[in-house]
């Protein structure tokens, strides 16, 4: 399988991302030189509230009742095109809020293993998951999701939402 292909099933447990592998990151802290963070250890408070806030908007949209023909899976298609909420500004609110998390646990840790984990899931995101999810969606929404992947960006947000 390729990179392009995308993986078919991938589980992602909010809790196993967000806290239990950057918990496990920053074991390896002792290993790296400190990094002089300073007064941007705080900027991490607001960086992990700002992505709860945004994982549980994205959540509480894309997993309403009705909205999946079986349990939600990632490699699950959900019923409707969720375009509403922060959906309107970028297509995959609910991971950078999960991203959003780790960089805060990063900041306000002093932990350059925690942001390298950062990193690591970013890029496995970007090769791995989201291509398959993409497809998936394109393949089950046609011209409505290829018109909204044209205005609303992956990851940075729009600056006017999408109608």
């Amino acid at each position: 399988m390729g990179l392009q292909k995308g993986f078919q099933w991938i589980p992602l447990p909010p809790l196993v991302v967000g806290v239990i592998l950057p918990y496990l990151a920053s074991l390896l802290d002792v290993y790296l030189p400190e990094a002089p963070f300073g007064p941007a250890r705080w900027l991490g408070v607001l960086f992990f509230l700002g992505g709860c806030l945004l994982s549980a908007a994205s959540v509480s949209l894309i997993y309403t009742p009705g909205q999946w023909e079986t349990t939600p899976y990632p490699r699950g298609v959900p019923k409707q095109l969720v375009i509403i909420g922060p959906y309107r500004y970028v297509r995959n609110p609910m991971l950078l809020g999960i991203l959003l998390i780790v960089l805060g646990e990063g900041f306000y840790f002093q932990s350059l293993s925690i942001l390298s984990y950062m990193a690591a899931f970013f890029i496995f995101v970007n090769l791995l998951l989201l291509p398959g999810e993409e497809r998936r969606l394109e393949e089950r929404f046609g011209e409505n999701y290829l018109h909204y992947k044209e205005k609303v960006h992956r990851w940075l947000p729009t600056a006017s939402p999408y109608k």
